[in-house]
């Protein structure tokens, strides 16, 4: 009698080996042939059946040492490994910035931190995600199996445990699918033909307390789910979630930015084309206003010189508003050409504050010049340089009280020179003071004692200077006054 060592089978080769010698050696009767065959057939379907049990022993056994060695895999990233695992993944999500790259990613870390065959990404939100999915398989056989497109592919008694799950927010798992009494015989097949799997476990990605989505992992043969298992993969899910909305909010803003620089491009062009035609009737305008005050066209009435007058500076006015625009259209298309040269920028400041000598004698100001002894000079435009200071000054002057002073101070501080206007008037609220460079802003102290201005002053000194690499810096307290302080590099 010999024993098969492991699976308790007896099997009687004794037994055997007699038979065959009968069978070898028996006598001539035919009948007793027959019997002896057919005894020695029933011998052999005993082997066979004996051996075919032990092979299916055998291969179970290796299923539950496989399952086994799973098992403790598992464990041994339980509980420290597997938190630490999840938070390299969630800083992983948090650096991609595409959704399709960020579901491919917790696909991939979620089947292989379970040890699964395949792992999808199913969102069914197509508002907040776009219908996303993921998907990531062990081999390319896993991959040529038949996988879901959507949560509508999935089969119907799947669907229906995942959407009775989604009340309670718990993830749905199915340990042995041809096992599951939730799905039955029917339901089980309908899963195998459309998944090709055995076991599976749905995690449900969530917003809040609405379900948007499930974390699909599956295995072609059955195996348990342990719950550190579906806890990981339910944080995993959580930061899903909010990678996927701060990568919605950045796309979000950044289509808002997107289609705010196509309004401003508009808005400049606009502008551009608009000023472009007003400068050629202003032109106009303002040549024959000139030639009727000085008697070109016969003489004036004395009644008509103060109209006249009234309506030369109003389009002056209007003139230097048009070159203003033009000039930051400009700027900003980048179609400026500088034209560089050294220039004496005390030699400007007095230029300028010659030209605005009527203006100020007309409200009792005084301007006084402070320059230092050879301050050094500039590689600038001679003609934008000229804007700025006479902008500054204008600005200055119309802010002041009457019978005020205006101050300007240059000086050379190591590279750069340094342009300085100041003056005792309105001054400006401190908390306006961080629109000051925005075009077309006027503070309300300007609107209150109604001094005309069109707010592009400060506008455009900021870009002019900024194109010639220097710096413009307003201090200013309300009631007391404002200073203007503009660094230029020195040639």
């Amino acid at each position: 009698m010999t024993r098969i060592p492991g699976f308790g089978a007896e099997i009687s080769w004794k037994a055997a080996e007699m038979d065959l010698t009968s069978s070898l050696t028996g006598s001539a009767d035919p009948a007793v042939e027959v019997s002896l065959l057919r005894r020695q057939l029933r011998r052999e379907r005993a082997l066979r059946r004996a051996a075919e049990s032990v092979g299916a022993r055998a291969t179970a056994h290796l299923h539950d040492s496989v399952r086994g060695m799973r098992t403790a895999q598992a464990d041994l990233l339980d509980p420290e490994d597997l938190d630490a695992a999840a938070g390299e993944l969630a800083q992983a999500l948090r650096e991609d910035l595409d959704s399709a790259q960020v579901v491919n990613r917790a696909a991939e870390s979620a089947g292989r931190a379970a040890s699964v065959d395949r792992c999808d990404v199913l969102l069914v939100d197509a508002e907040r995600f776009s219908a996303v999915r993921g998907s990531w398989s062990s081999s390319e056989e896993m991959a040529a199996l038949p996988r879901p497109q959507s949560f509508v592919d999935l089969p119907e008694p799947l669907t229906a445990l995942l959407l009775e799950a989604a009340q309670q927010l718990e993830p749905v798992h199915i340990d042995h699918v041809g096992q599951d009494p939730r799905l039955g015989a029917t339901g089980a097949d309908e899963v195998l033909d459309a998944l090709g799997v055995r076991s599976l476990a749905a995690v449900p990605v969530a917003v809040g307390d609405e379900v948007v989505g499930w974390l699909l992992l599956q295995s072609v043969e059955p195996r348990p789910w342990r719950p550190p298992e579906l806890a990981m993969c339910a944080g995993l899910a959580h930061d899903l979630v909010s990678s996927l909305m701060q990568l919605r909010a950045y796309e979000q803003q950044r289509e808002s930015m997107q289609r705010l620089q196509e309004l401003d491009r508009a808005k400049d062009a606009f502008v551009s084309t608009v000023s472009h035609e007003l400068r050629t009737p202003l032109t106009n305008i303002v040549g024959y206003l000139e030639l009727m005050s000085e008697g070109g066209l016969g003489p004036v009435p004395d009644d008509f010189s103060r109209g006249l007058s009234i309506l030369g500076r109003n389009a002056g006015r209007l003139q230097e508003l048009v070159e203003d625009l033009l000039t930051l259209s400009a700027y900003d298309a980048e179609q400026v050409r500088l034209q560089l040269e050294e220039v004496d920028l005390t030699g400007v400041a007095t230029a300028a504050v010659a030209d605005l000598g009527d203006l100020a004698t007309a409200r009792d100001l005084r301007v006084v010049l402070d320059a230092e002894p050879d301050v050094a000079p500039v590689l600038v435009d001679a003609a934008h340089l000229e804007r700025v200071v006479h902008n500054l000054l204008t600005n200055a002057l119309k802010f002041s009280h009457d019978d005020g002073q205006v101050t300007v101070r240059l000086r050379t501080d190591g590279d750069d020179v340094v342009l300085a206007v100041s003056d005792a008037g309105i001054g400006i609220p401190e908390e306006e003071q961080s629109q000051l460079f925005s075009r077309f802003f006027r503070s309300s102290l300007s609107v209150h004692h109604e001094i005309q201005g069109s707010g592009l002053g400060l506008a455009l000194v900021q870009t002019v200077v900024g194109w010639h690499g220097g710096s413009v810096d307003v201090d200013s307290v309300e009631g007391e006054g404002t200073t203007v302080t503009v660094r230029l590099p020195r040639t």
